[in-house]
């Protein structure tokens, strides 16, 4: 299930570079760090369509999670709510009568990694002030809002921040399941516009690793991975997810502009078992363009170590 942004969310006629078989909103799981950061190992450039981002700053907007591009309906399947049993619950017998119930214990129509609407783990928007998608790393990466209990419903909504305006910089799109099929995650690039008249703030870097009671500018998440992870994780432990579980506040992340003091995290993370152990193949996130010319494969990424690391229990 991709992230689709709407024609009209987009600007321009930049180009767009697509290897068919590698597609950015494959599940990112036990690869290399310049395979799934950014998910430039599977698609160099920035996903569809072509077109700049555009984002106003201080303002709540609509990010639609959909099976295709410009789609309709409540759910990311195109059903409207009427078309499904409410609530749509796998504790609902009507849900599992119509055999929407998958092996993994989750919604299968469409695939949400969830049970319900409070089990969705919730997704994330983050923004690097640089103008090319090979400038970014990990700690000039901030993620800048949070939308809870998503996906779920097609249409998301993220609570935009006081940011600068910025012409020409780097939006992420990123979502960790929390369970119900094989434990992966989807991060995707997009090129993007900041609008705000009034002035704004840039978030301060370098980003903290984000942990239990870590306060301030936070990475997004990398996990599950070969190599490159800032949070480590163990098959059984609580899966880390963007939720208060990793320091990431609800709606905007307004302590980005504050200090950055790297220091461990205030509180330590709770343990539970998780018994959604069975694979599932599931996509997410993906839009927007950008004019880099980079050859398959991306050969010409260095890659950017990561500094510091959390052990997440």
């Amino acid at each position: 299930m991709p992230v689709w942004l709407s024609q009209n969310s987009y600007k321009g006629p930049l180009t767009n570079f697509t290897d068919g078989s590698l597609v950015v909103f494959d599940p990112l799981h036990d690869l290399e760090f310049d395979s799934w950061f950014l998910s430039k190992g599977r698609n160099c450039h920035l996903a569809e369509p072509t077109g700049v981002w555009e984002i106003q700053a201080n303002s709540q907007i609509s990010v639609p999670w959909a099976n295709w591009q410009d789609s309709t309906g409540f759910y990311a399947d195109g059903k409207e709510e009427n078309e499904r049993p409410i609530p749509y619950s796998v504790t609902n017998p009507e849900v599992v009568a119509q055999g929407l119930v998958s092996s993994s214990l989750g919604l299968n129509s469409p695939n949400l990694h969830a049970a319900n609407k409070s089990t969705a783990a919730g997704t994330s928007i983050a923004i690097a002030y640089v103008d090319s998608i090979w400038d970014v790393t990990m700690e000039n990466l901030v993620v800048m809002s949070i939308a809870g209990e998503t996906p779920f419903e097609r249409l998301a909504n993220y609570e935009i921040p006081d940011l600068a305006a910025c012409e020409s910089c780097i939006c992420v799109t990123g979502w960790v399941p929390d369970g119900f099929g094989m434990q992966n995650m989807y991060m995707a690039a997009h090129k993007c516009r900041i609008i705000n008249a009034n002035g704004g703030k840039t978030p301060k870097i370098p980003s903290l690793v984000p942990g239990p009671g870590v306060v301030g500018p936070k990475q997004m998440i990398g996990a599950f991975q070969r190599s490159g992870n800032n949070v480590e994780w163990t098959q059984g432990e609580q899966v880390p997810t963007y939720s208060s579980r990793m320091g990431y506040m609800k709606d905007a992340q307004t302590d980005i502009f504050g200090e950055v003091a790297d220091s461990e995290p205030a509180a330590a993370a709770s343990s539970s078992t998780s018994t959604f152990t069975t694979a599932t193949r599931t996509t997410a996130v993906a839009s927007s363009t950008s004019t880099l010319k980079a050859g398959p494969g991306c050969s010409s990424l260095k890659r950017r170590g990561i500094k510091n690391r959390r052990a997440y229990h």
